[in-house]
């Protein structure tokens, strides 16, 4: 399926998708920041977490061939998008 999108229109979509995760990621930081004292262990777990998923982000983006194919097996339904934070709040 080809987009009806050019490149420059899809790579500005993509920076500014980037910038949303990375707003999105400082914002869960300063929850925890005003939520959990600074010398809560459970800030550093936190914080430990947050650092993890955006270098896990970023080795995914650079990866071409490999998120090339990661894309691929989510368009043909092979990776379970689905995680329902309410098992996580319960």
């Amino acid at each position: 399926m080809q987009s009806k999108h050019t490149p420059i229109e899809l790579t500005k979509h993509a920076i500014f998708n980037f910038e949303n995760i990375k707003e999105c990621l400082k914002g869960l930081h300063e929850v925890l920041k005003i939520t959990i004292p600074s010398d809560n262990i459970y800030l550093k777990i936190g914080e430990d977490n947050i650092e993890a998923l955006y270098q896990n982000f970023l080795e995914l983006m650079t990866n071409e061939s490999g998120a090339q194919e990661f894309m691929a097996k989510i368009k043909r339904s092979e990776i379970d998008l689905d995680m329902p934070l309410e098992n996580f709040l319960k």
